[in-house]
């Protein structure tokens, strides 16, 4: 069962364990208008709302960069979702943890993708202050990549160039992912950069020593769904029944086991310690083994989880032409599946979730995610450590509460 609490001007949060990620220290946590306060800030208690949390922790409310549907709802549909369809995403996605996503729009014709953006946009504009989790920001996956996946080559474009990225240079736009490799001078990267939107690698075919370059000299410092849709080594796969893990690893603990021009860009953002990668922990993107692999070359601050969700449709559709086409478990699955897996502790998973993309994400330091800290705005989840479920999230005056 789920509820919502909408409009709630006082919640109290009682008998949790810990307040995860935060030098906080305190039996109660109160949220008065929306902000997190101590009860020496509250005067009147008769209308608050007592959420008792056994067994439960606190934490910063998750965030999913990639989210191109959910259900019934598709960013990449023709025509796109209504704005009634919209929100019930951002309900779904509240009730599984997450505070704040990125739509996400794959390759397409221009025509189509600056369509979506301006509807998005639109969207933003009139309906953002509904309940449910906050639109960050638009990502834009593609267009100027080399490895396609369920992407239509169709649209495709490798002329990467200051003038054909213009277009998609619009108002929310913060992540674009592309093949850095099309990218001749680096400028337009810096282009994108300059423009306050978050440069990613993904869908590269790029090498080893390719990868090198556009990573030292172009100023990347992440990775979108890291293994899937990179150019790696020869005989090693990220999923399935014969990774070969030992091929990735002796390389990458001797490097002159390396050719640099056969070997593939996913060498060069293992090694490099500045890089964050984007990792799908769903148990079907990427193998366990894989993930504690990049574990062991990403620290706390490198490592994200996210969805790569999509709508039912799609997804069913692209399943039955053999082709994994985007995910359907939620952030708060693949956090679950990171303490079954043993990978990782529950709180180290659950901030893998917002911190260190928090971080990167010049709209998510605005608005103050991946923190908690008296006299912000509450944007955190209620972590069930017994069933490692999320029990609750908690996004301004709104509850959204899993019974």
């Amino acid at each position: 069962m789920r509820h919502i609490e909408e409009k709630t001007k006082l919640i109290k949060l009682t008998g949790f364990n810990k307040v995860v990620g935060a030098d906080i220290v305190t039996r109660d946590l109160f949220i008065k208008d929306g902000i997190i306060c101590l009860e020496s800030d509250v005067n009147d208690l008769s209308n608050c709302l007592t959420l008792d949390l056994n067994d439960c922790v606190i934490a910063p409310g998750f965030i999913d960069p990639q989210v191109n549907g959910l259900g019934s709802c598709s960013f990449w549909s023709d025509p796109m979702p209504s704005f009634n369809e919209i929100d019930e995403l951002r309900k779904e996605l509240a009730f599984s943890g997450v505070v704040s996503f990125c739509p996400t729009i794959i390759t397409a014709s221009v025509e189509k993708i600056t369509k979506a953006i301006d509807y998005i946009n639109a969207y933003i504009k009139q309906t953002q202050a509904a309940p449910g989790a906050r639109i960050l920001g638009l990502h834009i996956e593609g267009v100027f990549i080399t490895k396609y996946g369920v992407h239509n080559p169709t649209y495709v474009q490798k002329d990467l160039t200051i003038e054909n990225l213009k277009p998609f240079v619009k108002p929310n736009v913060v992540i674009f992912t592309l093949a850095p490799e099309l990218d001749k001078t680096g400028e337009a990267i810096k282009f994108l950069q300059g423009n306050n939107i978050l440069v990613s690698i993904g869908h590269s075919n790029a090498t080893y020593r390719e990868g090198k370059a556009a990573i030292k000299n172009y100023n990347l410092h992440t990775v979108t769904h890291m293994f899937n849709s990179l150019r790696g080594v020869e005989g090693f796969s990220h999923r399935g029944n014969n990774l070969n893990l030992e091929i990735l690893r002796s390389k990458l603990q001797d490097k002159s086991k390396i050719n640099p021009d056969s070997d593939g860009i996913m060498l060069a953002v293992l090694e490099d310690k500045e890089v964050l990668c984007m990792v799908i922990s769903d148990g079907v993107h990427v193998s366990p083994s894989v993930i504690r692999l990049l574990k062991e070359f990403k620290d706390n601050d490198h490592f994200v989880l996210v969805s790569d969700l999509v709508s039912k449709d799609f997804y069913d559709t692209e399943s039955l032409k053999g082709m994994l086409g985007g995910g359907q478990h939620t952030v708060s699955n693949c956090i679950s599946n990171l303490i079954n897996w043993k990978l990782s502790n529950i709180e180290d998973s659950l901030l893998f979730a917002s911190r260190p993309l928090s971080k990167q994400l010049k709209t998510a330091q605005k608005a103050g995610l991946g923190h908690i800290e008296f006299g912000k705005e509450a944007n955190i989840v209620l972590w069930d450590t017994t069933k490692n479920v999320v029990k609750g999230t908690i996004i301004g005056e709104n509850v959204f509460f899993n019974y």
